[in-house]
């Protein structure tokens, strides 16, 4: 955090008080009334720092709780949106970025960090593959794998010993479950959710 305050006052963003002790949250925020709390949620016993947020925000309900992380998985930066807090970014952020994060957040709006936004664009793809993966069954993702090599429907069904009408029917099935407006599409989506290498 020292680092941080560094970058800060070189901003020109005032800094009125650090704690390295998370008990003191509350306490420090009522005697200095920041308009914003940069902090880092490993301070502390794994956790703690977060039952601190919690009664900051019970206390002080429009408090601009920013974290500052080393951690950018999908399940930090929920975390961190789930405790109520405007800003989630990086430790290794650049300076013009951490300026940038506290200062939008002391307007009130959100700031997430780039490399925030894509965890959590990575947790929805990730969960929209399990999701397609679980709905299509093992004979349409075989179709659907002949399609992407290029097969017609004729070959496909001569491949797995199939009708033409049958893979006709796997196919529209499959296109339904993926919202593919046709077979071109179904395969660059399959792709794109890892169902297809």
């Amino acid at each position: 955090m020292r680092g941080a305050v560094v970058y800060l006052t070189a901003l020109g963003i005032d800094v009125c008080g650090t704690i390295d002790d998370p008990r003191r949250l509350v306490r420090t925020v009522d005697q200095l009334h920041p308009d914003v709390v940069l902090i880092e949620p490993v301070m502390g016993p794994k956790g703690a720092a977060w039952a601190h947020v919690d009664e900051l925000l019970a206390a002080h309900p429009s408090a601009a709780v920013t974290v500052l992380t080393c951690e950018l998985t999908p399940v930090a930066v929920d975390t961190a949106l789930e405790h109520g807090c405007l800003g989630v970014l990086p430790k290794t952020c650049s300076v013009d970025a951490l300026g940038t994060a506290i200062r939008t957040v002391a307007a009130g709006e959100r700031y997430l960090h780039p490399r925030a936004l894509a965890a959590l664009l990575q947790r929805r793809q990730t969960g929209e593959s399990h999701r397609v993966a679980k709905a299509l069954s093992a004979r349409e993702l075989g179709v659907l794998a002949r399609v992407a090599e290029g097969m017609t429907n004729a070959e496909i069904g001569a491949d797995l010993g199939i009708s033409a009408d049958t893979v006709k029917t796997h196919l529209a099935r499959t296109l339904d479950k993926l919202s593919a407006r046709d077979r071109t599409h179904a395969v660059a989506r399959a792709m794109r959710l890892g169902l297809l290498s």
